[in-house]
């Protein structure tokens, strides 16, 4: 399934080149380093302030104005607080795949683990909307 990577700020249309001199909100050691090669590839070094592995708290950071953020579309799909604007990043996503280790057949735990997440991931489409909206 591929789940897109957003741009969260406060206001709308915004984008990297925009964003280039805000104070940037880091994640994950792994986030942080998409955030740094998402932001090289645009011709710059973000000017990182905060630092959170809480997408809740990056996202709340960012509503109060302290920064600006990226979050990949599942995580603003389980939670998105208000006066946050998301702003896709296209082909700054991710691929998000299962992989099972064995000999064929899975177990029957496994199989029906990858059929619930395969039903769930074709029920995900379009933006994520605003929470309680």
């Amino acid at each position: 399934m591929d789940d897109p990577l957003y741009l969260l700020s406060t206001r709308r249309g915004d984008t990297l080149d925009r964003l280039r001199d805000a104070t940037w909100i880091a994640g994950c050691e792994r986030c942080r380093g998409h955030l740094l090669s998402l932001c090289a590839d645009a011709g710059f070094e973000p000017k990182i302030g905060y630092t959170s592995e809480d997408m809740v708290v990056m996202q709340a950071l960012v509503a109060a104005g302290l920064g600006v953020t990226t979050s990949p579309g599942l995580a603003l799909r389980a939670h998105r607080i208000k006066g946050i604007e998301a702003t896709e990043l296209p082909g700054a996503g991710q691929h998000v795949y299962a992989a099972t280790y064995g000999d064929s057949p899975d177990p029957p735990a496994t199989t029906a683990l990858l059929t619930a997440l395969a039903g769930a991931a074709s029920t995900v489409s379009g933006k994520p909307t605003t929470h309680g909206q």
